[in-house]
């Protein structure tokens, strides 16, 4: 299904970077609406602007919010860029009607393209902090910032989900705030303050071309799962996990945990974590698994023993922080954290396990930089990351 409609703006809602929210009008036989649309175009709008848009997600009442998109304007009077970029020729959205040039860091017209060529380069031991939620984006960049505000905290963004990275609200209320310092979108994402082919050559730009203490990297907004342990945008962690143990990045994996789903297969640990842990991941990678002190810890126990059996990941567990620390996060952000239409205070488990997992994160910077000067390119091995484990449980790190 691919379901096109033409519009005519009736003004201009709002405008940001990479964005801008249209009022515009529709007719039908039955009627006319008066409906939001979104355009990811560089171009201005005056009110009687005749759009073609993409209606199919509202007709479908996918999650987008309610909005259409612009295809373009239906009366161009001649050939207009209205995504212009500076050197590249890399396309993304490939051979479909959308196919966009973007500025790729590792593509010969590049100023970085010289970095790439370095068949040595590698993340350094860079921590990395993996999720599937992209709603835990700013719980987990906010409590990073917090204990380490002179850390520079990038966003590499995959493809798995939205690919124009300026559909996220977050990252512009994150950036608004400063403590979001940039951001990479990789493979067919598009939008970022650099852009990258794939998702190594995103991390490697994370680190050497905007300088990354930190790196997160979590999928954009709009999973797509099939009840299938197959079929789930999440999936493409796994991938993300081989990318920075190869590259020699410290990879931290934040599971997805609810108590709020009314849905048995993500209700405690998502089947989404356990299969991405127990079949998929083929390198090592630090689990953080929260301690909240009652029954909830033995149904995680349980859950995630077939993994603790295996013996491929590191399994650390810290005790979670209180609903205030989410509160004073939260009125610190300026926006509400939800997840899956549920705000924090209706399900904080998903919130309060990024909360720890950034502290994690956080507290073993100083400790990977000290580790790493003898063999700054060596994957991540699993006694590597046994180590870290031990000096954080040793450390008794809390947040």
């Amino acid at each position: 299904m691919l379901r096109l409609a033409v519009g005519t703006v009736q003004k201009v809602l709002e405008k940001q970077t990479g964005i801008q929210i249209l009022e515009v009008r529709t007719e039908s036989v039955a009627g006319y609406k008066v409906e939001r649309v979104l355009s990811f175009l560089q171009e201005d709008y005056n009110s009687g602007d005749l759009l073609l848009m993409n209606t199919t997600a509202v007709h479908l009442e996918l999650g987008t919010g309610g909005y259409h998109f612009v295809v373009g304007k239906v009366s161009q009077p001649e050939e207009t860029d209205v995504l212009p970029n500076e050197w590249g020729h890399v396309m993304k959205m490939r051979y479909s009607p959308w196919q966009l040039a973007v500025d790729s860091v590792e593509e010969q017209a590049s100023p970085y393209h010289p970095l790439f060529v370095q068949e040595d380069l590698s993340l350094e031991g860079t921590p990395v902090l993996i999720s599937e939620l992209h709603s835990l984006l700013p719980v987990a960049v906010l409590a990073l910032h917090k204990e380490n505000p002179n850390a520079r905290i990038v966003y590499v963004m995959p493809d798995g989900a939205s690919l124009p990275i300026a559909l996220s609200q977050h990252v512009h209320q994150l950036k608004a705030v400063g403590s979001l310092a940039a951001t990479v979108t990789t493979g067919h994402a598009w939008g970022g303050d650099r852009e990258s082919l794939t998702i190594h050559s995103g991390l490697l730009a994370a680190r050497h071309v905007e300088h990354a203490d930190i790196i997160i990297c979590m999928l954009g907004p709009g999973v797509a799962g099939t009840g299938t342990s197959y079929g789930f945008s999440g999936i493409q962690l796994a991938e993300v996990i081989h990318a920075v143990s190869t590259l020699g990045g410290t990879p931290f994996f934040i599971p997805r945990i609810s108590f709020g789903d009314t849905r048995t297969r993500h209700y405690g640990v998502s089947h989404h974590t356990i299969s991405i842990l127990n079949r998929f991941a083929l390198c090592p990678v630090l689990v953080t698994i929260p301690i909240f002190g009652d029954e909830r810890d033995e149904l995680l126990s349980r859950q995630m023993k077939t993994i603790e059996v295996a013996g491929k990941h590191i399994l650390v567990k810290g005790k979670v922080p209180d609903l205030s620390e989410l509160a004073s996060l939260e009125k610190r952000y300026g926006l509400s954290f939800s997840t899956m239409g549920r705000n924090w205070q209706e399900d904080p488990a998903p919130f309060q396990t990024a909360c720890m997992a950034a502290d994690f994160v956080g507290k073993s910077v100083g400790y990977i930089i000290q580790s790493v000067n003898d063999a700054p390119h060596s994957p991540a091995s699993l006694s590597t990351l046994e180590e870290l484990g031990l000096y954080l449980t040793r450390n008794e790190v809390k947040p």
